[in-house]
């Protein structure tokens, strides 16, 4: 008797067990106006003819508003931001290039990006099934990597996937997908500045939140390589984690933005400091540096400390420290000083601890962004600046 209750128990149990509930469609969930950021961090290594030449971190962080709903895709605009630091020493992230977004993805993972547009330069990848699937299911489908020469290469491949099972991370049960692809091309042309063959694998993980129907974080592990006519390969060999987020709505962030420019202004009533777009912009001026140098005076650190007091309250901002100058002297004079400026003011509120040194970066100029005629004495001074550009998240 007591076997046959603990056998009914085991089949109801098994009958209405979540085992059953453990498949899963997977899809791309974008909610309107509500921005999805990804951050990804690679440690990269770059390898040319078997000689390490450069070993740096890159941040890439692409910022995504999807605008609206066209059928099964989700049209969405934004911006995509690159940084790169050292490794070798201790340096802080540099903007080294943007580009302006704008496409179309479905929810299963399908791009539409117009012709001229080289971002998202990795596309296709993830692709989901289009029906129900379980752990241990198995599917294959088409990826495309976009290569930044001039013109632009294409390469197209099968990415095998797999849908794991669940696996608790960050404290919540996660479904896991693993997928590789692999480079194994020729391309013929006579061009000697592109590689022509090309060969390497991808492995990736990728964690997806069912409840929210949009994957939360991503590890890749890669080594690529491109071979050029003259003989020369470089070889590229990377780690990268990334995040991906649901940030505030457009009202939200436009609310923290106004909340931001009311507290500098009252820390420090003669900042000067003004909202353009999404932004907070602080202008630094040129008389808070010694004349023709990068250090900054007593009264800048006074300033710098007031305003990031403030920025201590908002770590979850992203903070750009963007350097210019005037027309006097050389080009790359100009360039060199607007950068080494910029990077002062990041590393005075980076030593500080008022920002995050994952959430701030800087640029220079140079002398490419006059606000003033450089040909009086009072316009050159307005033009050697430093903006600190505050994004609220």
């Amino acid at each position: 008797m007591i076997m046959k209750k603990l056998f009914l128990f085991i089949l109801i149990f098994l009958i209405l067990s979540p085992l059953h509930s453990q498949n899963v469609k997977f899809e791309w969930d974008f909610k309107l106006n509500r921005t999805f950021t990804i951050d990804k961090y690679t440690k990269q290594t770059v390898i040319k003819n078997g000689t390490r030449v450069r070993h740096h971190m890159i941040k890439d962080y692409v910022v995504l508003i999807p605008v609206e709903k066209k059928g099964d895709y989700s049209y969405l605009k934004g911006r995509y931001y690159s940084y790169k630091k050292d490794l070798s020493k201790k340096s802080v992230f540099q903007l080294d290039s943007t580009y302006d977004l704008d496409f179309l993805m479905s929810r299963r993972g399908r791009y539409k990006v117009p012709d001229d547009k080289i971002m998202p330069s990795v596309r296709d990848i993830p692709f989901f099934p289009k029906v129900m699937i379980s752990p241990g299911d198995l599917w294959v489908d088409k990826g495309i990597e976009i290569l930044e020469f001039k013109p632009p290469l294409t390469l197209n491949f099968n990415v095998n996937y797999q849908f794991v099972g669940f696996e608790k991370k960050f404290n919540k049960k996660l479904a896991k997908i693993v997928f590789s692809y692999i480079w194994n091309h020729v391309k013929e042309h006579r061009n000697p500045t592109i590689p022509f063959k090309f060969i390497g694998s991808s492995f990736s993980t990728l964690w997806y939140d069912t409840d929210i129907q949009l994957p939360v974080y991503t590890e890749n592990l890669y080594d690529l390589g491109m071979i050029y006519k003259n003989g020369n390969v470089i070889q590229y060999k990377g780690e990268l984690t990334g995040f991906y987020n649901l940030k505030r709505t457009t009202q939200e962030r436009k609310s923290v933005k106004n909340e931001i420019y009311k507290k500098l202004k009252e820390a420090d009533s003669r900042l000067h400091v003004r909202k353009k777009d999404d932004n907070v912009i602080i202008d630094i001026d040129d008389i808070y540096f010694k004349f023709d140098k990068d250090q900054l005076t007593d009264i800048a650190k006074n300033k710098l400390c007031n305003i990031g007091k403030v920025l201590a309250k908002y770590k979850n901002c992203r903070i750009l420290s963007r350097g210019h100058t005037d027309n006097i002297g050389t080009q790359k004079y100009n360039q060199d000083l607007s950068e080494r400026r910029a990077l002062s003011v990041i590393k005075f509120l980076k030593e500080k601890e008022y920002i995050d040194p994952d959430q701030s970066s800087y640029r220079g100029i140079g002398e490419g962004e006059p606000v003033a005629n450089n040909s009086t004495k009072e316009g050159r001074r307005k033009n050697r600046r430093v903006e600190i550009i505050i994004t609220p998240e």
